[in-house]
């Protein structure tokens, strides 16, 4: 009795055994098809994203290749056959330099040592022809992959941007001369129009003068006439004074004289006389007096325009002229340099300026192949520096880059 007992509790120890592990055969097997569900989509996000990045890849509008150390090709991408002339089969394998007719071996060869010895980007223009000698530019930008034996790089046809930038700095150049040549015809016209006020017009009032002086001699001082001679010649005196004036504004007579240093001193003393309210300092350092009539004029113009924009615009009650010359270890470097400053109530600089001042300074510094930049703030002044190269400022029409 007692072992059929015993025999009846194993029997139900074992069917309980059999299904608790049942049901975790059924736990386990609905985590395992969960798991396997979570693993196809995963899978399937994995083709996606393959897919996706196979087409980026494939059809992106620059070409893409794999190289390795000796530089040829490992892969590339539908741009990059296109790029370089050929179909795939022919080029996976090929050295990347034979694919061109003619191209710069040794600084491909310097570019590519360039990529697996550093780390980072690299990147470089290279100028190649075909064989019909047609010029045109590509630009490579690599970068060391993981294995670090191979590399990818980017190539693409930069030849229109190329002539962009040699068009635009021919248009640079070529405004340059044709604002010099205007300076030099507006120089030019300037000196003639004083030649014309001193011989025509001074002329005519020496006579006016002297035929006043023969009426005071044969008249009456207390006459009509007398005292409208009289007239005449205070008149006559201060037309002198005025056409002086004006001389000096049209050709400074110093610059051909005595030179930069006495014609800048003497602008400064009459610039003084006209406006005693502002106190002007003038500092010159160097040899300045055995410059080119360019420069002498150029300068010369520039502090002109300068001090007229402080009276116009500054409400200063200083102002300080700084002209130095400045060696270089190369007769090339040497330059002058000219800084205008005031104390006047200043203006932002990153807002337009209707004034043709600054623009006119501007545009003769540029015409000198000089440099101008201009620090300001409200209330805080303006100060204009300028560098104006002293050798080689004769502009070359033949230095342009044209490009095929």
């Amino acid at each position: 009795m007692m072992q059929a007992e015993e025999q009846r509790r194993k029997d139900d120890d074992i069917r309980q055994s059999k299904t608790e592990l049942l049901s975790e055969l059924q736990v386990s097997h609905r985590e395992l098809e969960l798991q396997n569900r979570e693993l196809l989509e995963t899978q399937s996000l994995l083709k996606q994203s393959h897919k996706r990045y196979a087409d980026l890849y494939e059809y992106a509008p620059v070409g893409f290749l794999t190289l390795n150390k000796t530089g040829h090709i490992l892969s590339l991408n539908q741009a990059g056959e296109e790029l370089l002339r050929n179909n795939r089969e022919f080029l996976i394998g090929k050295s990347f330099i034979d694919c061109f007719f003619n191209i710069d071996r040794q600084a491909f060869i310097q570019y590519l040592q360039e990529i697996f010895t550093i780390s980072g980007k690299a990147a470089v223009d290279l100028e190649i022809k075909n064989a019909d000698e047609q010029l045109s530019y590509i630009r490579l930008e690599s970068t060391l992959m993981c294995d670090s034996n191979t590399c990818l790089m980017i190539i693409s046809d930069i030849s229109q941007l190329k002539k962009t930038i040699n068009l635009n700095r021919n248009l640079l150049h070529e405004n340059r001369r044709l604002m010099k040549e205007l300076f030099h015809i507006q120089e030019k016209e300037r000196r003639l129009i004083a030649r014309e006020l001193h011989d025509e017009l001074g002329q005519w009032l020496t006579v006016i003068r002297v035929e006043n002086e023969v009426i005071l001699n044969n008249t009456s001082s207390g006459s009509i006439a007398a005292i409208s001679a009289r007239a005449i010649n205070e008149c006559t005196q201060k037309m002198n004074e005025i056409i002086h004036e004006i001389l000096h504004q049209l050709r400074p007579v110093l610059l051909d004289t005595v030179g930069l240093t006495d014609a800048l001193s003497e602008l400064k003393r009459q610039w003084c006389v006209h406006h005693p309210q502002i106190i002007l300092e003038l500092k010159l350092n160097g040899e300045l007096d055995k410059l080119s009539e360019s420069i002498n004029i150029a300068v010369y113009r520039i502090v002109q325009e300068g001090l007229t924009n402080i009276y116009n615009h500054a409400e200063a009650t200083w102002a300080q002229i700084s002209l130095s010359r400045k060696n270089g270890a190369e007769p090339a470097d040497d330059c002058l340099l000219l800084t205008i400053e005031d104390n006047g109530k200043g203006y932002n600089t990153h807002q337009q300026f209707r004034g043709l001042g600054l623009l006119g300074m501007r545009e003769r510094v540029i015409a000198m192949r000089g440099t101008l930049s201009v620090r300001s703030a409200y209330n805080e002044g303006t100060e204009i520096n300028i560098k104006l190269p002293i050798e080689h400022l004769n502009y070359d029409e033949t230095d342009l880059y044209p490009i095929d």
